[in-house]
């Protein structure tokens, strides 16, 4: 799968994890108007809010990756020399792409059982949740298709010797890819 196409997912994945978030809240704000002056209630928008929200964290990650948004503890990396910084980098984007790969598979795992025997959630929306349960390893894969596009711009700096450090922002700018 050419790198560029893994990107141009990765951003739409963020872009619809940010639409999911506003109707997120735009779904909890009926239900709370709807409870004040009505004073009745759904059954459905907590359920729905939850999935919505699983999305937008597990897929909307991907995203965040991209664009260098992720966890970053750098206190003694900082302190290495450019090359160094870089293999460091490169290293923890191996680990992290082993880990989330483990985890796909781990998730896809639970979706089939759980498609499988067919389970719902019990409550009074009974959602099937084979729905709910394919974000977890649909937002794994994705996340390990863009530390793959992350470990090959590592690699192709290292190799080349860049000056500056490899952030998806200069990246994108040398490139002419919008952010």
């Amino acid at each position: 799968m050419p790198l560029r196409l893994i990107e141009r997912i990765s951003t739409w994945s963020g872009y619809l994890s940010a639409v999911l978030v506003l109707a997120s809240m735009l779904i909890i704000s009926y239900a709370a108007v709807l409870r004040y002056l009505v004073g009745a209630s759904t059954i459905w928008q907590t359920e729905l809010v939850t999935y919505l929200l699983m999305f937008a964290a597990f897929c909307g990650g991907a995203y965040g990756l991209q664009h260098g948004d992720q966890v970053k503890i750098d206190l003694v990396v900082t302190r290495l020399g450019p090359r160094t910084q870089r293999v460091v980098r490169l290293v923890a984007a191996i680990l992290g792409c082993c880990f989330v790969a483990a985890l796909a598979v781990m998730a896809f795992d639970m979706w089939w059982e759980t498609t499988r025997e067919g389970m719902t959630s019990g409550t009074a929306w009974d959602v099937p949740l084979t729905y709910p349960h394919l974000i977890l390893p649909v937002g794994m894969t994705l996340l390990t298709l863009q530390y793959l596009v992350v470990i090959a711009a590592i690699i192709q700096e290292i190799r080349h010797g860049g000056a500056e450090t490899a952030t998806p922002e200069s990246r994108h700018e040398r490139e002419g890819i919008p952010t």
